[in-house]
């Protein structure tokens, strides 16, 4: 393999001639022609391939040399053994993204030519792609995605029909956008596997998952990988919300405005409208479940101050969400059935129990749920939904079934509570565990329960 030594200066010629210019604002080119302008952009897109041609067969020339030329290595790795990979090497040479960097190094993979054990050469895996990379006729992004479809199915299939697919590709490339070449290389995989897509959905179904995470500036993030079922499934939920004709782009402007400005424009973005959409939906879902979760009616608690509800100055708090939310939002939530809220000093519920019942009832779970915030347990997350209440006294002993006497912990935690002889006190409201003598001889009490809960205790 080896590049065009005139490339490579032109190359090199360019970035001289362009160094120190600057990119011109929007705007600035309305002197250009209309010729002018899509004779540029058709540069720049041939100017684009071949960078990528040159950075995939750079990337491979560099693999190369880190793993058999050590002068190479101590040059530029810093050193015969260890050092950077040969990815970093790239990664800090070009300042090309991620992205970028896979593609090239993917393509590299599949354009180096081979060796035999005794060294006896070989062509590249991929001689089609190599020819297309090389000629600038498809990008490394493209050639990228080729190779890995084809690759996939190159243990079920024969090496004559594997080399007419990928001819088939690359000619469709040049025609297709990134999604719509990768749509249908996935079609290959139901062409060549003979055990068919239900072995595949299974794998998928195994690395689908839903990870929720939240920020430091309060926004909640959930990120879910969904398998094929339930992707069809929520995607057709909020589209049947955020479909243009099927929802109007308008808004109700509220209560008091004129009747000519009765709606506004929705500029909402529909990243904005699918979140709520979402929220729509699970507030039905909501609405609709009979079932309980951890001991209560599946549902949303609301804790705010009765200042805060009459005044409507202040904040509240959402159970499970570390963010607070303005008093206009906690009246609103307050007025719909299916969110509790939970007015602190209101005192509307019997709340204590004695001994009349061993069992925490559902308003004290209630309760719980938005004094613990979750397992009070050191480092322990799981939210009220997973906990269980545990008697601090147990019942059978005389302890009472009140709020004093108890405390969320996930069943993990419950269990070791109950069994190893740990003890809880509390100071301030702040949850202190004690362990047992064995575990600790000076039996030093750590702090539970959550940061939140506990800063909003000290206020």
């Amino acid at each position: 393999m080896s590049l065009d030594t005139l490339l490579l200066d032109r190359a090199r010629a360019l970035v001289a001639a362009l160094e120190g210019a600057t990119v011109v604002r929007v705007g600035a080119l309305e002197s250009v022609s209309h010729d002018g302008l899509l004779g540029s952009i058709t540069a720049l897109g041939q100017l684009a391939r071949s960078v990528d041609s040159m950075g995939a067969v750079m990337t491979a020339e560099v693999t190369r040399r880190v793993q058999t030329d050590a002068e190479f290595r101590r040059q530029a790795l810093g050193g015969d053994v260890g050092g950077r990979a040969a990815s970093e090497l790239v990664r800090d040479l070009t300042r090309a993204n991620d992205d970028t960097l896979r593609d090239w190094e993917r393509v590299a993979e599949a354009i180096t030519p081979r060796a035999t054990l005794q060294g006896e050469p070989l062509p590249c895996r991929h001689e089609a792609i190599e020819a297309a990379v090389l000629d600038g006729s498809i990008s490394a992004r493209a050639a990228a995605i080729i190779t890995r479809g084809v690759d996939r199915v190159s243990d079920v299939a024969d090496a004559e029909p594997l080399a007419a697919l990928e001819k088939t590709l690359i000619e469709y490339a040049a025609s297709l956008t990134t999604r719509e070449l990768t749509r249908l290389v996935r079609q290959c995989d139901d062409r060549f596997d003979p055990d068919g897509s239900e072995p595949r959905e299974e794998l998928l179904r195994k690395g689908s998952g839903l990870t929720v995470r939240q920020l430091p500036d309060g926004i909640t993030r959930i990120i879910a990988d969904l398998h094929p079922e339930a992707a069809g499934v929520v995607l057709a939920a909020l589209g049947a919300r955020t479909a243009p004709r099927r929802v109007p782009r308008f808004i109700d402007a509220g209560q008091g405005e004129a009747e000519a400005d009765a709606v506004v424009a929705d500029d909402r973005t529909l990243a904005q409208q699918r979140v709520d959409a979402l929220a729509s939906i699970a507030r039905e879902a909501l609405e609709a479940h009979p079932g309980a979760v951890g001991g209560t009616a599946v549902t949303m608690l609301v804790t705010v101050p009765l200042d805060v509800l009459t005044t409507g100055i202040g904040t509240a708090q959402i159970s499970g969400v570390d963010e607070p939310i303005c008093a206009a939002t906690a009246r609103r939530l307050a007025a719909n059935a299916a969110i509790i809220p939970v007015v602190l000093g209101g005192g509307s519920e019997p709340l204590d129990l004695g001994r009349s019942a061993r069992l925490y009832s559902e308003a004290q779970r209630r309760a719980l749920a938005v004094r613990d915030s979750g397992c009070v347990w050191p480092g322990c997350d799981a939210p009220p939904a997973w906990c269980e209440v545990a008697h601090l006294t147990a019942w059978i002993l005389g302890g009472a079934t009140d709020l004093d006497n108890g405390a969320l912990m996930c069943p993990g935690h419950h269990r070791r509570f109950d069994r190893d002889g740990w003890q809880l006190s509390r100071r301030d409201g702040i949850p202190y565990l004690i362990p047992p003598p064995w575990l600790d001889a000076t039996r030093t009490p750590r702090r539970g329960g959550r940061i939140v809960s506990a800063l909003a205790t000290a206020a």
